[in-house]
């Protein structure tokens, strides 16, 4: 097995995903915030939209993480 087809690499991609979605959307609220200086209401707002697209991607692809770990059914039957 390949270093770069480790589990572990999955995971780390899911928290990336998390981490970036979260402070990316946070970082540009801010920056249309001082442009229209409405502080700290797009931020709030952006930030928000952040953590519910970073969350929702995360369990999409967890879910998915977890449905390759797991044998088959034909596997657990021993066939």
């Amino acid at each position: 097995m390949a270093i770069w087809n480790s589990p572990a690499f999955a995971l780390v991609g899911i928290g990336t995903y998390l981490a970036v979605s979260i402070a990316g959307m946070a970082v540009v609220g801010n920056l249309i915030d001082r442009r229209f200086d409405t502080e700290p209401v797009l931020t709030l707002i952006f930030l928000t939209l952040g953590l519910a697209v970073g969350f929702y991607g995360a369990y999409v692809q967890l879910r998915d993480f977890v449905r390759r770990s797991l044998p088959s059914p034909d596997d657990r039957n021993g066939r």
